[in-house]
């Protein structure tokens, strides 16, 4: 059975060369937190996404659109709700398994549980990922929402009061994408690190299995996803 490591949790994000190399020559040790990291990373995307993100937005402009209308996107009751972690879930397991076969078909390692163990302790990453930006959506609803559709479009408004109304929420979304692209940056690079780890590939052959796996994986969640 794996022991919970906090200290090598958190060395995922302040040295996760190390982190990862630990994790590589002791897989048998860590393999059950390593699933349980990529499960606790799902449940909480959808936990802190779903009711400070989407519910808002949906009360505020879609209260009028009935169950046949274009919100089958939104979660909207449990079973959405273990779906939506399901399918997160079954993209880390989709993921793992790519880096797994591509990987040993180039020349990697051979040995799945190693390589499953040390790609889903990447998940460490997503954990602060999910809480950050999910508070910056949140604030950028809630200043969406302060927004009255149909007073935009009246003909007597005034420019400068709707100015002084989307500022905030254009600031929202530039601070949210500037965020967001640093973020998958980062996981990027996490990522490239662990291929190169547990591989044992060049810095080159590990972002481009890194990009093919993201490549595969987003082509195979689409059906899933709608």
């Amino acid at each position: 059975m794996s022991s919970f490591d906090l200290g090598l949790i958190l060395r995922v994000i302040t040295s996760p060369n190390s982190a990862f190399s630990q994790i590589r020559d002791n897989h048998e040790k860590y393999f059950v937190q390593s699933i349980g990291l990529l499960i606790f990373s799902s449940v909480l995307g959808i936990l802190i996404v779903l009711p400070f993100v989407t519910m808002p937005l949906d009360d505020a402009y879609f209260e009028n659109i009935d169950n046949t209308g274009n919100m089958n996107s939104i979660p909207s009751g449990e079973a959405d709700v273990i779906w939506s972690v399901g399918l997160s879930i079954l993209n880390g397991f989709i993921s793992a398994v790519l880096f797994y076969f591509i990987g040993k078909k180039l020349g990697g390692d051979a040995n799945w549980k190693k390589v499953f163990s040390v790609i889903f302790h990447t998940n460490v990453v997503a954990i602060p990922m999910i809480i950050i930006l999910s508070i910056l959506i949140f604030f950028m609803w809630d200043s969406l929402t302060l927004i009255e559709p149909t007073y935009i479009f009246e003909p007597d408004v005034n420019d400068e009061e709707i100015w002084s109304t989307l500022v905030p929420l254009l600031g929202y979304v530039a601070l949210l994408a500037i965020v967001g692209i640093g973020f998958f940056v980062w996981l990027t690079v996490i990522l490239v690190k662990a291929v190169k780890i547990v591989h044992g590939f060049e810095t080159g052959k590990a972002f481009g299995l890194v990009v093919l796996v993201m490549i595969i994986t987003a082509i195979v969640a689409i059906p899933l996803t709608y």
